[in-house]
């Protein structure tokens, strides 16, 4: 009884650290410093040229074991361009401890029941921030697909007035909605704080990581290159985004009944379970009770994962 308590203890206090570290965003000021020189030190290391070379903040943590850490793993810098991708403006090391605390709380929830296999939840818990930044991702860059080739006539328009192309720039950053006129923004701001077009467009392509994109930035930077008519280059472009995304929702059409019975089959069983409980309690507690029980439930879970991964890549089809 007393290494429960005392493991109750440990785990709330990392669950209070975490969520309290989570909670603080920090200098908005300082957040905003950093951002821009990142901007900058993306150009740099595609590129190594002195002009470039600025003293910047590489901070993923501001505990600094926690930095340290992440600096030595050497996944820092790709997590928080994958928090980026997912709009979350947060420090790596942040939403590392918000994982942890939410691995703590499930393991505690789960240890009032289950006293010695309570700690197996901590493992699935620690995943529900990754699992709800994934989705938030997902649904961020379909938006900014859909966007696109709407940004794109209105570049192609402001060509054809005779704008510039960081007026134009600057004009999708005020027109549009977010998610691409946050996007937009950074590149004219990185036109403005003096790199090339060429620098800004890939640093694009590099947070954005969709084919529509890259097409767009080489075409754009070919024709700053070698010349020729940039708002006749566009035009083509968003003709051709716009065919993909029209194949790509028919092709989500046409795999709907797939994802219907991929959801129907992975909740069959847990609806299952429950409806038993409910109706038929004393038969199914040995299956929590004993030990072959709890061993075969851990054995449908796991199974349950690998089906689910399965099932999604069937239905995964690229366009």
């Amino acid at each position: 009884m007393t290494l429960y308590l005392i493991a109750l203890f440990l785990m709330a206090a990392a669950l209070v650290f975490g969520l309290g570290m989570s909670w603080d965003n920090g200098d908005d000021r300082m957040k905003q410093l950093r951002e821009r020189l990142q901007l900058v030190e993306q150009a740099e290391r595609r590129q190594s040229r002195a002009s470039l070379a600025l003293i910047r903040d590489d901070l993923l943590s501001e505990i600094p074991a926690l930095n340290k850490w992440l600096s030595k793993v050497g996944r820092g810098d790709q997590l928080k361009n994958w928090l980026g991708q997912a709009g979350i403006r947060t420090l790596p090391g942040k939403f590392v401890l918000t994982c942890v605390a939410s691995g703590l709380g499930c393991g505690m929830a789960a240890i009032l029941f289950f006293p010695w296999y309570g700690f197996l939840a901590a493992l699935p818990g620690s995943l529900l921030p990754v699992g709800w930044a994934s989705h938030r991702r997902t649904k961020r860059l379909a938006l900014f697909q859909q966007q696109f080739p709407e940004a794109i006539e209105l570049l192609v328009r402001a060509s054809r007035a005779g704008h510039p192309p960081s007026s134009a720039l600057e004009l999708i950053a005020n027109e549009m909605p977010e998610p691409i006129a946050g996007e937009f923004r950074q590149v004219f701001d990185q036109q403005r704080f003096g790199l090339p077009l060429r620098d800004c467009l890939l640093n694009l392509a590099e947070r954005i990581p969709l084919v529509d994109v890259q097409f767009f930035s080489i075409a754009v930077i070919i024709q700053r290159e070698s010349g020729g008519n940039l708002a006749e280059i566009l035009d083509k472009l968003s003709s051709l985004i716009r065919e993909r995304v029209k194949i790509m929702r028919e092709v989500k059409t046409h795999t709907a009944q797939g994802r219907m019975t991929m959801w129907v089959l992975m909740a069959l069983a847990p609806i299952m379970l429950v409806a038993m409980l409910v109706l038929s309690h004393d038969f199914v507690m040995p299956m929590f009770s004993d030990p072959l029980g709890r061993e075969m439930l851990a054995a449908g879970v796991v199974l349950q994962i690998i089906g689910l991964y399965l099932l999604g890549k069937v239905i995964d089809i690229k366009v």
